[in-house]
């Protein structure tokens, strides 16, 4: 989940949306294996905030907007 949460303001860089992913389905598999583990809400959205991180980033390259300018 944390990768997820830094993800979202640095969709720019994918490595920790990608890794959010990964890491958020590995989660998701554990707690299917053992129900006792518990983490089912934190995986799904470590999952979920890297999904529309990577979202993110596929928008901003397929637009071309991967130039940031900040103020005038």
């Amino acid at each position: 989940m944390v990768l997820g949460i830094v993800a979202i303001p640095l969709c720019f860089l994918m490595v920790p949306s990608i890794l959010a992913v990964i890491f958020g389905g590995i989660g998701l598999s554990r707690v299917k294996q053992d129900p006792a583990v518990g983490g089912r809400g934190k995986a799904i959205a470590g999952l979920v905030l890297g999904v529309v991180a990577l979202a993110s980033v596929v928008l901003l390259i397929a637009f071309g907007e991967t130039e940031f300018s900040y103020g005038s």
